[in-house]
């Protein structure tokens, strides 16, 4: 399993806009596709998805751009990667339950117990744990 680029780059660029939050203003749409490496037609379809979950505003003016619309603490990696990857689960079967063999299939409980873990885990990173870490204010992620 592997996360996609939109998933990777948004947290990067979340983490951006967090860092750069401390000083007040929003970041333009160039100076984050330039800082991020990332063309800026690419960046505006991954700020199109964040803005709609709420994790991202535009300000508008000439000192305008974008900043985070939530607090770094209320934004978790679980946010972002079911943003863009849909929700977490190892097995379809599990989820939709439409399996005849769900209730005697010895697999069914470890596909179900991995998505399970993984979320929770996720859910448990928040933004602010990694700005943290960034600034080395802790060694290890916050959970």
């Amino acid at each position: 399993m592997r996360l996609s680029t939109k998933s990777r780059y948004s947290l990067r660029i979340l983490v951006q806009l967090a860092l750069e939050a401390k000083e007040g203003a929003a970041v333009k749409g160039r100076v984050i596709a330039k800082k991020q490496e990332i063309s800026e037609p690419y960046l505006e379809q991954i700020m199109i998805p964040l803005k709609s979950a709420e994790l991202v505003r535009t300000i508008r003016g000439c000192h305008g751009g974008y900043s985070l619309n939530k607090t770094p603490d209320e934004i978790t990696i679980l946010d972002i990667i079911e943003l863009f990857e849909g929700k977490i689960e190892f097995a379809e079967c599990v989820s939709d339950g439409k399996c005849s063999l769900l209730d005697s299939c010895p697999t069914s409980d470890v596909w179900a117990h991995l998505s399970n873990t993984l979320r929770l885990e996720a859910s448990k990173i928040s933004l602010e744990s990694i700005i943290e870490k960034i600034e080395g204010q802790t060694q290890e992620y916050v959970i």
